[in-house]
């Protein structure tokens, strides 16, 4: 198979999963940090490129030419769900503004 299919079979079949539930992570330098590593880590074996090669990270993009990149589909997840939040008129845009009806006792 190519390179361009491998690459679409992963993001269809492999991110999903990795990504499930991502709208409710905490984004941390570390937790970034081990996204992108996953995803290179992904690249390199659908490339069946060694961990021992000397290849750079950049160099395996210019040859792939990835459509999308992992960390920016789960900040764009991310601010979907926020946009979901945000039109939704219940309680959670109450707590996320910090609006609280009433006033409260001496």
């Amino acid at each position: 198979m190519n390179l361009q299919l491998k690459s679409r079979l992963m993001q269809t079949l492999v991110w999903p999963v990795e990504t499930y539930g991502c709208e409710s992570w905490t984004n941390k330098a570390s937790d970034s940090n081990t996204l992108a590593a996953f995803e290179m880590y992904m690249y390199q074996k659908m490339m069946r490129i060694s961990w021992t090669a000397d290849r750079t990270n950049k160099s395996i993009f210019e040859e792939l030419k990835p459509t999308c990149r992992f960390l920016a589909e789960v900040k764009r997840r991310k601010l979907q769900y926020f946009g979901h939040v945000v039109l939704a008129d219940n309680a959670c845009i109450h707590i996320l503004h910090g609006i609280i009806a009433g006033k409260r006792r001496r």
